[in-house]
């Protein structure tokens, strides 16, 4: 499957299963620690109740910190601005980007699925991309809210604190560089693997569920170091930048849940190595 499409799969989906590990590790240092949970963004009804490692960092934290701050992103002005970065502006369309060739696949892939294809090429190449798989996921039943706005409302019920890790910009500012990237070469690969979705989403559905974290950087991180630059916008970048203020956790009385996607565990430049390399101890909570 296609690097992007992988990312954007796991990002998105969640499957239920009977494992025992958790993608939730408590990370100590000097007698203080905090919790550190991998998410997806989509879900099915059937993936409730959530494994109870995450209710277990949930409820002995006050604090929950996000990629980015979730209230501010799902605001009318957010999702404007999101969709303002992401829209050509100027009257061109991927019709103009794209190669007739890629864009032909393109539109017959939008008549499969009913969708129309004014809809799409409306958007840059890298949201054009993330917009197609996450249509896809929707198609295959993950359609609910995923495990950020899940813990995001309950945290707002409780009173607790919300935060990012990163400002609405700089969120925003990864989208923009998947669009930097090759149109041809994105849409075309994006295209060639959606069919294959379904079949190979197995094996990152009990990755993720499990923890296994080991697995996760088997599937995606060999894929997404083959684009340097795709592999730093998405994982290294973000993750030494979230560093320090994870490190900053452990000096604080109160504990604080952490929630970001998944990838951003694993592999050499994952946060689970980064923190170890600071000395930090980790502990995978179970269900």
């Amino acid at each position: 499957m296609h690097l992007l499409v992988k990312f954007i799969s796991l990002s998105l989906l969640l499957v239920s299963s009977s494992l025992w590990a958790a993608s939730v590790w408590k990370v100590s240092k000097d007698g203080n620690h905090f919790y550190l949970a991998g998410t997806v963004h989509l879900l099915s009804k059937s993936d409730f109740p959530l494994p109870s490692a995450y209710d277990t960092a949930f409820n002995t934290s006050s604090q929950l910190l996000f990629e980015t701050d979730l209230n501010a992103l799902t605001s009318p002005a957010g999702l404007t601005k999101m969709m303002q970065q992401n829209t050509y502006s100027d009257g061109k369309t991927l019709e103009q980007v794209l190669s007739p060739e890629i864009y032909q696949q393109l539109k017959t892939y939008a008549t499969e699925r009913n969708m129309p294809v004014a809809a799409i090429s409306r958007f840059k190449p890298g949201f054009a991309a993330m917009m197609l798989a996450s249509v896809e996921m929707q198609r295959l039943g993950a359609a609910e809210t995923g495990v950020d706005m899940h813990y995001m409302q309950l945290a707002q019920q409780q009173g607790k604190s919300i935060k990012g890790l990163e400002t609405v910009d700089e969120h925003l500012a990864v989208l923009e560089g998947m669009n930097q990237l090759d149109a041809n070469l994105t849409i075309q690969s994006t295209l060639q693997d959606m069919h294959k979705v379904e079949g190979q989403l197995v094996e990152m559905k009990h990755a993720w569920r499990s923890g296994d974290s080991a697995k996760l950087e088997k599937l995606f991180i060999g894929d997404l170091q083959q684009i340097p630059q795709l592999y730093d916008i998405l994982l290294v970048n973000r993750n030494h930048a979230w560093l320090p203020q994870l490190q900053a956790l452990t000096n604080r009385k109160h504990t604080t849940m952490v929630l970001v996607g998944a990838l951003h565990l694993a592999g050499a430049d994952g946060l689970l190595t980064l923190l170890q390399q600071q000395g930090y101890s980790l502990q995978q909570l179970t269900e």
